[in-house]
């Protein structure tokens, strides 16, 4: 670099020489008005020739010192942005290790770095929830939805924290904001859908989930979809049922039983909007059609209840009586139609039905209570005391009691829907443990 200078250097001079030697005149530069100077022609070329190579040196510096500033900046904030994350994930890895104010001392250290650092913030939400200091929360999640309002991960945090403090209209108006980003989301759907349900704002929970078919899902996803959309239809005829829209209630629990002919819920709820509007014969005759449909002891249940208010106990005999006909293997139905005669006070009857049944299948507390009453009406005494002891030694609920097919849970009163799993049509008498091993088809 040296070498080249000091060539062009040589050069310069040499040609600095010609032009003094050919150019020895002088010319008038006026440097203000009436301000004139003679200056030799070559010297004028110096003079310009040294502006311009100084206006270039100033350049150059000038452009120099920029670009020292702008790496200087860069390696500041690169050290800054290093020193961020370090403590960034310091207070993740004791947030994870559930040290919640070792870790909300390091994310405050980070907002306080870095300001516009939205994780940092998240993750403040997120500890204050755990805490549930829910007003200290909500602030962290909004100074970072104030950096980034269209961030789906905030919004769902502030879902979260409104459906933890039971405010599902806030929930619901949250997940709104966030299908206007990604409408076709089944995932935001189904939170929505979930929302509107602790509301009891069927109709609404009926809209949410016609959207959610109309997105792309699995063959299996689809199943279940369509199952909840029909269980929440039921949800609400029986809500018009409760809230005395009678009509309304039976015209869309008739559509329903269209579609899923065995709803064994519907047909009940049905009987039942049949019987408040005075109407028995409609009553009779969809529970009747939901036995013959479903084989439902619930039904069947049902009926005879129905029967007897009725005065009409021969009719709910026959059906028993039919029943068993059809599937004498079947002890549930002996068992309750033992249960029927002795309602009725048909002793005899009903101990000719609990002789052809094996006690070692059916060993169940209402059994030998049953048992131990009618040996107790017969004055046979000693073993209605055997039946009884029977019944105290077996470690299961006295009352009959009901399950749920799908997640065994068990309830002491059949439910249209269980509490548990959710589902609906999945609660059947648990006689001898049997309902664990039989699942409902799902309607089509």
């Amino acid at each position: 670099m040296a070498k080249l200078i000091v060539v062009l250097l040589i050069v310069f001079l040499m040609l600095f020489s010609v032009l003094t030697f050919f150019n020895k005149g002088a010319v008038d530069v006026t440097v203000w008005k009436g301000i004139t100077y003679p200056v030799p022609v070559v010297a004028l070329i110096l003079i310009s020739t040294a502006i311009g190579v100084l206006g270039m040196f100033m350049i150059t510096a000038l452009r120099d010192a920029r670009r020292y500033l702008e790496r200087w900046n860069v390696q500041r904030r690169c050290k800054r942005e290093e020193k961020t994350r370090e403590l960034y994930s310091k207070g993740m890895d004791a947030f994870y290790s559930e040290r919640f104010d070792e870790a909300s001392g390091f994310f405050q250290k980070v907002v306080e770095s870095e300001p516009a650092y939205i994780d940092a913030y998240v993750r403040l939400g997120d500890i204050a929830a755990k805490q549930y200091d829910y007003s200290a929360s909500r602030e962290a999640y909004m100074k970072a939805r104030e950096i980034k309002p269209r961030s789906i991960e905030i919004m769902v945090a502030l879902a979260k924290l409104e459906e933890a403090q039971g405010n599902w209209a806030e929930a619901v108006k949250m997940f709104d904001n966030i299908l206007e980003i990604d409408a076709e989301n089944p995932v935001f759907l189904r939170r929505k859908r979930d929302m509107l349900e602790y509301s009891k704002d069927w109709e609404a929970v009926i809209d949410v989930q016609q959207k959610i078919l109309k997105c792309k899902l699995s063959d299996e996803a689809r199943v279940i979809a369509e199952t909840k959309a029909i269980g929440y239809k039921y949800e609400l005829g029986l809500h018009y049922l409760n809230t005395g829209t009678t009509d309304k209630a039976i015209k869309l629990l008739k559509g329903l039983l269209k579609t899923d002919r065995g709803f064994i819920s519907a047909y009940l709820t049905l009987s039942e909007a049949y019987l408040k509007e005075e109407n028995t014969r409609e009553a009779e005759e969809i529970l009747v059609k939901g036995y013959e449909v479903t084989s439902s002891i619930v039904i069947l249940d049902a009926l005879e209840d129905f029967y007897i208010a009725r005065g009409e106990p021969g009719m709910i005999i026959d059906i028993y009586l039919k029943a068993v006909q059809k599937d004498q293997k079947n002890i549930k139905l002996k068992f309750f139609l033992a249960k029927l005669y002795y309602r009725l006070e048909m002793i005899d009857h009903a101990m000719e039905i609990f002789d052809s049944i094996d006690v070692a299948v059916l060993d169940l507390p209402d059994f030998h209570l049953l048992l131990g009453n009618i040996y107790e009406r017969r004055a046979q005494h000693e073993k209605a005391v055997e039946e009884y002891r029977k019944m105290l030694q077996i470690d299961k609920h006295i009352h009959l009691s009901f399950c749920c097919t799908d997640c065994s849970h068990i309830s002491k009163q059949w439910e249209g829907r269980c509490p548990e799993c959710r589902k609906w049509n999945t609660i059947i008498p648990d006689i001898n443990d049997t309902c664990k091993a039989e699942k409902r088809p799902i309607g089509t």
